[in-house]
């Protein structure tokens, strides 16, 4: 091509841009003149309005642009939209999608003027950690090094978790717990306007990522029992879905999809759609037909499996987790993957920690135990409780009734989880402690009947 084609190619660009700029300042003047109609006091945003925009626009469309890059363009324009509809007048301001965070605040750790509390709102191991783990570590050496960094990649812990697995350590990715890298999934696959599905009561982290990189939430529906389903999942699929994010079992519901549900699913989305499977309460499951392995990263190269030692292995207070996917997505998460993301110390004692597996047998048969005499006692006291897959009891009632039982319960030093944040006031999640506390538990409960 010419430079003078190419010149007035240029010119053919910038003509067509002035008119962008027109129709942009005409539709800003609607814009203005529908925002003095609205209460600004609630919200300026109609998200069922922008979707109605988007399908009609998604129908009409017919040129090379992808359709997910006109959903881009769109929900740009709204963003822009619904600033102009509302007085803020800082200089500080951020995007449309991070305003609308309502901060994760987790389960409550203690009460106002009481000690001894029974902490069951966070779903720890109330048990801990391997007690083998202070014989392993070397504390004078972990001393003698904390001036250093730790590991940039963490090669260690991979090639222990890889020995352990039966895995490749060059597909595994460490974060800051695995929230940290269900954060590094959105931010490398997603853009803003792109949009993120989940179940409508999964883990609260999930849409507080979604709003961070942009994205838009889409719920997928549960049945009576709170399980997402592969076709509820796919009916929210549409040509702006990025991400699916599936906790499996669920927080907190603790449901499972089984292992051909799971292959079900990767064979009816588009190749393009990434599967974030949020194993965090997998060592807890011994289903047979719930897949704990890494197989499925070999078949479907869109699926990313995370585990965290924060459950069954008792390291919450480390903060580290990992992943496992193909070649190429790892290869993708690890160019956002901060470096040192992981400490000295959570490397050294995580690596303890998976030379006991025996342990975490242990804890996973311990849990089904005191889970199974927990429930038939909350059974015999008229208490429903629904079947979950995690470590906890997840319990349906009434609004009023959830009430009644949290309160008094925490009146009695034990705090559990209401779960208003997930949109279910009805529903209380109770973490599995020790036979003595749930006992402790049973005791208060029947004091209320």
């Amino acid at each position: 091509m010419t430079n003078d084609k190419l010149y007035k190619l240029r010119q053919k660009i910038n003509a067509v841009d002035d008119q962008l700029l027109d129709l942009l300042a005409e539709r800003a003047s609607v814009v203005s003149e529908i925002g003095k109609h609205k209460d600004i006091s609630k919200t300026v945003v109609d998200l069922e309005r922008e979707q109605t925009i988007l399908n009609r626009l998604l129908q009409k469309t017919n040129n090379t642009y992808s359709k997910d890059t006109i959903i881009r363009i769109w929900r740009e324009i709204f963003q822009a939209s619904s600033k102009l509809q509302t007085n803020n007048n800082s200089p500080i301001q951020t995007k449309r999608s991070i305003e609308n965070i309502e901060i994760y605040k987790g389960g409550k750790s203690n009460l106002k003027g009481a000690d001894n509390i029974i902490k069951l709102s966070s779903n720890e191991n109330s048990l801990g950690p391997s007690p083998n783990i202070l014989k392993k570590i070397n504390f004078k050496d972990i001393s003698n090094r904390i001036h250093r960094y730790p590991q940039i990649d963490g090669i260690d812990i991979r090639n222990k978790l890889s020995l352990i697995h039966d895995i490749d350590p060059n597909r595994i990715v460490l974060g800051c717990g695995s929230d940290e890298v269900l954060l590094f999934a959105a931010l490398s696959f997603c853009m803003d306007g792109d949009e993120i599905i989940h179940q409508e009561h999964g883990f609260e982290m999930y849409p507080i990522i979604s709003k961070i990189v942009g994205a838009t939430s889409k719920y997928a529906q549960e049945d009576k029992n709170y399980k997402v389903t592969v076709d509820s999942i796919c009916s929210k699929i549409t040509e702006g879905t990025k991400l699916i994010y599936l906790a499996n079992p669920n927080n907190p519901t603790g449901t499972y999809l089984t292992k051909d549900e799971v292959i079900k699913l990767l064979k009816a989305i588009p190749k393009n759609i990434i599967l974030v499977l949020d194993g965090a309460y997998s060592e807890y499951v011994l289903e047979k037909d719930f897949d704990k392995g890494f197989s499925l990263t070999d078949q479907f190269e869109n699926i990313i499996l995370t585990r965290t030692f924060s459950k069954a292995y008792g390291l919450a207070g480390l903060r580290i987790g990992w992943s496992y996917s193909s070649q190429k997505i790892s290869s993708i998460l690890n160019k956002v993957k901060g470096p040192f993301n992981t400490s000295l110390f959570s490397q050294e004692i995580a690596i303890a920690a998976l030379d006991d597996q025996e342990y975490i047998e242990k804890i996973a048969k311990k849990n089904l135990e005191v889970k199974n005499w927990f429930e038939k006692e909350l059974d015999k006291i008229k208490i429903k409780t629904l079947p979950s897959f995690g470590n906890f009891s997840f319990i349906e009632t009434t609004d009023n009734q959830a009430n009644k039982i949290n309160n008094h319960l925490i009146n009695d030093g034990i705090i559990v989880r209401q779960l208003h944040s997930y949109q279910l006031p009805n529903c209380l999640r109770i973490t599995l402690g020790t036979q003595k506390e749930m006992e402790t538990v049973i005791n208060s409960l029947k004091k209320l009947q």
